[in-house]
């Protein structure tokens, strides 16, 4: 082997190893700043997320009838999504059918899209700020309760873009409006 050679081989073995120790320090940095948010204990991680599902208010928009109801709301019921929509300067969305979501995403993509708006993507007024800040723990968990309640095919209105308001079905407008305005 000649000694051009024998340089070019070890300088990419050691370029290989620095990129494999700068790939494996920011996924231990990632890791371990995980291992220190705080994450809900429970008997099971499928309990855990039941418990987050309804402290985190997620029950609130992505369960028809849970506010009206007070919670009392069969679980085969659940998650299925809501036809009431929201209306703002984004447009129009609905609270989607999370068990369909659960259903056709691995557990690993369920984290990605709440750590990153759905890629930046994620309509209000659903809090992304405050979704991105559970420890993956605590979204693991959230994605295995709904994943357990298995899926249920919903069909929901679709949302509108800004400045269109729905035709049909009922909405809620969030739009601020300046009640001093004559």
């Amino acid at each position: 082997m000649t000694r051009s050679r024998f340089t070019l081989i070890c300088s990419s073995l050691a370029a290989g190893a620095l990129v494999a120790t700068t790939v494996t320090s920011t996924a231990a940095a990632r890791a371990q700043n995980q291992d220190e948010k705080p994450f809900v204990s429970a008997s099971s991680p499928v309990a855990a997320g039941e418990y987050l599902t309804i402290v985190a208010g997620c029950q609130n928009c992505h369960t028809e009838g849970w506010t009206e109801k007070k919670g009392n709301v069969p679980k085969e019921d659940q998650l299925a999504g809501n036809s009431i929509g929201y209306y703002g300067a984004w447009g129009t969305s609905y609270a989607k059918n999370l068990r369909q979501v659960a259903d056709r995403q691995t557990e690993d993509h369920w984290v990605e899209v709440m750590r990153t708006a759905d890629g930046g993507e994620g309509k209000l007024p659903m809090p992304w700020h405050d979704a991105s800040k559970f420890s993956d723990k605590d979204l693991r968990a959230m994605y295995q309760y709904t994943k357990s309640l298995g899926p249920k095919p919903v069909r929901l209105p679709r949302g509108t873009r800004p400045g269109i308001k729905p035709t049909t079905g009922f909405y809620i407008d969030l739009t601020v409006k300046d009640s001093t305005a004559k």
